[in-house]
């Protein structure tokens, strides 16, 4: 089971950014099917708790953010309108970040010379 938690990780990671989740959800779906089977069942209900463990947690300080994220990954696992909205986020994000660090990037000085 471990081994499988490690490829689907890192089947994940390989992905294209921004089609990364769908692209996973759809291969995850080619090999296990469509139907609902336990395994899909719990996937979605231990996500589904950790949204809202997270959110109910979120204005302490402490994870309750990271678990409603991890929530939706696991709930994106197997839907796969989730899977296209977490692509779309992880393109925002990244654009953020990016304009973030040109932002507040150190202007590049002269090696020393006045």
């Amino acid at each position: 089971m471990l081994q499988t938690i490690k490829d689907d990780f890192r089947e994940l990671r390989s992905g294209a950014p921004g089609k990364r989740f769908r692209q996973y959800v759809d291969d995850r779906r080619a090999r296990r099917g469509t139907r609902w089977s336990a395994g899909r069942i719990i996937s979605f209900a231990a996500g589904a708790a950790l949204v809202v463990v997270g959110l109910g947690i979120g204005w302490l300080p402490g994870p309750g953010g990271f678990l409603a994220i991890v929530g939706l990954a696991l709930i994106a696992q197997e839907i796969p309108f989730i899977a296209n909205a977490l692509d779309r986020t992880e393109g925002a994000s990244r654009s953020i970040v990016a304009a973030a660090k040109r932002k507040f990037r150190k202007p590049e000085s002269d090696s020393g010379e006045q």
